[in-house]
C-alpha cells in the first residue's frame, strides 16, 4: 500500500509539491461529495489507486513535454503529470461539464493555469494539433483510443496507455486496424495491469 510518505519518496516529490498534491485530495475528496468523480472506494487508498497510478506513467513518456489527456475525468493522469513535471504543457480533454468545473478549480487552485488547458469537449472536435505524448486512464478500449487520438500524433508521438488485465485481447483487436510498435510495463499498483507504451501508430 502506497501512503503520502510513501509516494513522496517513491517519485522524489519536494515537500511544496507534496503540499499541492495534499490540496488535490482535499478538492477531490470535497468535490466527491456533490459529484461522482472517481470510484468512492479509492478515496481512502488516493495515494496509491490515483496519484502513484497516475505518476507512474511520467517516467515512460520519454523526452516529450506537450501532453494530450484523453478523458481527463478527475485530472488523472493528467494533472498529476502537471505537478510533478514543470516543464509539462498539458491539454486535458472532458466532455463531462462538470468534470471540467472540477478540473479547472483544480488548476486554479494550484497554479497550473500557465500549463494546463481544459477543453471541455469530444476528443475528435478538438482543434488540430500535434502532441509529444497521448495518455488516457479508463476511457476506452486501445483501438478506440488509437482512433481518436490518430489526427493528433506526429511521427514521434509516443502514446502512454495504462491497460487492465484484457490488455492481450485489445491488443490482438487494435493491430487489424492499426500498425504499431508498443511495449508492455508492468504496473506498479496492479499487478494484472499493464501500461502500453506506442509509437509510430498509423492505419493499416
Amino acid at each position: 500500500m502506497t501512503d503520502r510518505a510513501t509516494f513522496a519518496a517513491n517519485f522524489d516529490v519536494s515537500r511544496e509539491t507534496l503540499e499541492r498534491f495534499d490540496a488535490y485530495a482535499a478538492l477531490l475528496t470535497g468535490w466527491q461529495t456533490r459529484m461522482n468523480l472517481v470510484g468512492p472506494s479509492t478515496l481512502p487508498t488516493i495515494w496509491e489507486r490515483h496519484f502513484t497510478d497516475s505518476a507512474q506513467v511520467l517516467a515512460l513518456a520519454g523526452n516529450g513535454k506537450s501532453w494530450l489527456d484523453m478523458g481527463a475525468g478527475a485530472g488523472f493522469p493528467g494533472l498529476v503529470i502537471a505537478l510533478l513535471d514543470s516543464d509539462a504543457t498539458l491539454v486535458l480533454v472532458e466532455s463531462i461539464a462538470k468534470k471540467c468545473r472540477f478540473l479547472e478549480a483544480v488548476v486554479g487552485e494550484l497554479d497550473l493555469d500557465s500549463r494546463v488547458t481544459i477543453e471541455n469537449r469530444r476528443v475528435e472536435t478538438l482543434p488540430r494539433a500535434k502532441f509529444d505524448i497521448i495518455t488516457a486512464r479508463a476511457l476506452a478500449a486501445l483501438d478506440q483510443l488509437f482512433e481518436w487520438g490518430l489526427p493528433y500524433a506526429g511521427s514521434g508521438t509516443r502514446w502512454v496507455l495504462p491497460k487492465g488485465a484484457r490488455v492481450d485481447d485489445e491488443l490482438s483487436i487494435a493491430s487489424k486496424r492499426f500498425a504499431f510498435d508498443y511495449s508492455l510495463v508492468p504496473s506498479r499498483t496492479d499487478a494484472a495491469a499493464r501500461i502500453v507504451v506506442a509509437s509510430g501508430v498509423k492505419r493499416r
